[in-house]
């Protein structure tokens, strides 16, 4: 199986489905990961917190941890819009991976670029069949992220956590706060399902 795992910058694919991911390369599949955006952002006093070089960098290893290919896009961050450009971008990704399984942040997700990245995923995903949205932050929405197909993830979750904190961009500016949360969702997801640690999905499609 070829699965397609987008995310709008680095470290969502990982936040949100790594477990999946990890359990999934294990098991023989193929893994492309896209990130859809340079990733790099400023404190409000402008200050840079991360660069494009090093979020390449921190997706180029995790890449290299799950043995998957890795496509970064040319979109800036903060600036990803649903709009032709991205929508024609995705079509020509979907067209080259031809992915059995794609996956996406949920559709309701309040970041402005995961919004993005989900509606065009949905739009440009009409010739794959199967299509499941991921959580990979905590914000509060007036609509809910409704998982309803769940992943095993017992054996991968120390390796998931691994794959966060190569990103210590990011876990710098956090102080280890995502490595946490991790761990604590996917035990609630895991009691859910019946398994000590579980990866949730929202259905958007899938075709057996």
């Amino acid at each position: 199986m070829r699965i397609l795992a987008l995310g709008a910058h680095a470290d969502d694919v990982e936040l949100g489905c790594g477990g999946s991911l990890l359990r999934w390369a294990a098991e023989g599949h193929e893994i492309v990961l896209y990130v859809a955006t340079d990733s790099a952002y400023a404190a409000p006093d402008g200050r840079p917190v991360r660069t494009a070089q090093t979020a390449a960098r921190e997706a180029e290893a995790s890449a290299r941890r799950l043995g998957a290919q890795l496509v970064i896009g040319s979109f800036r961050a903060l600036e990803l819009t649903f709009a032709e450009p991205l929508n024609t971008t995705l079509a020509a990704l979907f067209e080259e991976v031809r992915p059995d399984l794609a996956l996406v942040h949920h559709s309701a997700d309040t970041h402005p670029d995961h919004r993005a990245l989900s509606l065009a995923t949905s739009h440009a995903s009409r010739r794959c069949h199967r299509l499941l949205g991921y959580a990979s932050n905590w914000y509060v929405s007036p609509d809910i992220f409704d998982p309803r197909m769940s992943v095993d993830i017992s054996e991968t979750l120390e390796e998931k956590l691994a794959l966060i904190e190569l990103f210590e961009s990011e876990n710098g500016r956090t102080g280890g706060v995502w490595q946490e949360h991790a761990r604590a969702l996917a035990a609630v997801q895991g009691r859910r399902c019946g398994v000590r640690y579980a990866e949730a999905f929202q259905v958007v499609k899938y075709r057996l």
